[in-house]
């Protein structure tokens, strides 16, 4: 007998064996609850006991399981507020949910197009799906990025991501169509008679209003010490883009913080810091940079450029410290407040090591004077 939390809404026994099919099976339990959680026991071959019971919460709505086929195997679909997909694999159990909509009611399906689906009730729709991985994670969504995102940070009150996107022998939008515009001009200027005149403003025109598609082509390759940045913010949701800055060329962002300013602590601000026509084999002997300093609505839906302020050596990372803004450039460590036009430095310490990616603080700690 197996005492349960909440009501029992749907059962089913589920056999498993091992990977190479030696070995007994094993025979497992499965409840839904009402509650909207999930049990799961094992049950004794021989004396029937139930042991090794585990919980898993699935939704607001009851739940309910279902015996399907994946992968020639047995396999468990539950249904609650949201889709899940009990499996074997690898000998061990994977619970998985589904990016789908709420399924009501679900059954194994098999036709030549399908051998091994899953048909589906959802509202008055009925469904047809197949799993074509196990082991793959089944709610997964890509969202397509101009350059190789770098850093990201999470706004605190909005579903949205702030991220720094950097790639080096890239061009900017600005200077790959001044490029376009200025090999469209030559084409226009070797012309020679009326007929050449005429081919090559088509040929320009196309040059100028036609760009191909880089998912298909490839972006445009630039020389070494070429580098090109966005800073983009992104609704993690829909995918929608909601605020997109681009960097001038050779400008690589490099890090990105949130900085809540003692002298405005209504308001919340994203730093981004960067290197300038760093070369990527004289990484050490950069010697400028630059700090973004960004205000972000109180919604999180949008963010403005407020200054820009020169740095005399590359910024590799930003951290928020007492209401400044600690920043690692090189082998410094430099504490900047906020100003109107530029942020403020205010002490700078020498340090020992190269600061490279990332600086963290705790409470006790004091910088110097």
């Amino acid at each position: 007998m197996q005492a349960l939390p909440s009501q029992p809404e749907s059962l089913l026994l589920l056999e498993t064996t091992s990977e190479d099919g030696k070995g007994s099976s094993t025979i497992h339990l499965n409840i839904g609850l009402q509650n909207g959680c999930l049990l799961r026991t094992t049950v004794d071959n021989v004396t029937g006991d139930m042991m090794d019971t585990r919980t898993r919460y699935l939704g607001t709505r009851p739940v309910r399981v279902f015996r399907v086929r994946s992968q020639n195997k047995d396999a468990v679909l539950c249904t609650s507020s949201r889709s899940w997909l009990l499996y074997h694999y690898q000998n061990r159990f994977h619970l998985t949910p589904l990016s789908y909509v709420t399924l009501e009611s679900a059954s194994s399906f098999s036709s030549e197009q399908c051998l091994e689906g899953i048909v589906a009730i959802a509202e008055n729709t009925l469904r047809i799906m197949a799993v074509e991985k196990l082991g793959a994670s089944f709610n997964h969504i890509t969202y397509p990025l101009k350059f190789t995102p770098r850093r990201m940070i999470v706004h605190p009150l909005a579903t949205s991501l702030m991220m720094i996107e950097t790639d080096h022998a890239a061009y900017t939008t600005i200077t790959l169509d001044k490029k376009r515009n200025d090999m469209a001009d030559d084409i226009v200027r070797l012309a020679t008679d009326m007929e050449e005149v005429e081919l090559a403003k088509e040929i320009a025109d196309v040059l100028r209003n036609n760009r191909p598609d880089e998912t298909v082509y490839g972006a445009a390759k630039a020389a070494p010490g070429k580098w090109a940045s966005v800073v983009r913010l992104l609704n993690v949701k829909s995918g929608e883009v909601l605020s997109l800055f681009e960097l001038p060329q050779d400008e690589a962002a490099k890090c990105i913080a949130l900085v809540q300013f003692a002298s405005h602590q209504d308001t919340l601000m994203a730093l981004v810091g960067c290197t300038i026509s760093q070369k990527l084999s004289q990484v050490a002997k950069s010697t400028r940079g630059c700090i973004y300093t960004f205000l972000l609505t109180a919604a999180g839906d949008r963010f403005e450029l407020i200054h820009r302020t020169e740095t005399p050596y590359p910024v590799n990372a930003i951290h928020d410290f007492r209401g400044s803004a600690l920043v690692g450039m090189s082998n410094h460590l430099r504490l900047y407040e906020f100003g109107k036009k530029k942020l403020l430095a205010k002490c700078e310490n020498k340090v020992s090591v190269l600061i490279r990616h990332q600086l963290f603080s705790c409470c006790s700690c004091h910088f110097p004077p």
